[in-house]
């Protein structure tokens, strides 16, 4: 009875996504950036590290938005997070004196 219980428990769970990668300012790593995943009313927050690295995880999966805080700007994307840990490479680009966030 008991192992039905943790079987039937594991099936109902919301699943959890998790993103990982990298985020890059041109073609230097960016070091030290606030980095936040909202998926619906779901969200994570993190920072890069020195090679501008990040890992968030959330409960849920489907449509999200990244958002990457560089010298006093925000830039965002929308990203797809599976119930599988997804790798994405952003990269921030100046374009008209804002930030662009972009997928490579």
């Amino acid at each position: 009875m008991y192992s039905l219980m943790v079987v039937l428990s594991a099936l109902t769970a919301p699943a959890l996504g998790e993103i990982s990668g990298d985020v890059r300012l041109g073609d230097k790593y960016l070091g030290a950036a606030k980095i936040d995943l909202k998926c619906g009313d779901q969200s994570a927050a993190g920072v890069t590290d020195s090679l501008g690295r990040f890992r968030l995880t959330v409960k849920g999966s489907g449509k999200c938005t990244v958002t990457v805080a560089h010298d006093k700007q925000t830039a965002s994307v929308y990203i797809v997070v599976f119930d599988k840990p997804s790798r994405y490479r952003l990269v921030l680009e100046l374009k008209d004196g804002k930030y662009i966030l972009k997928r490579v």
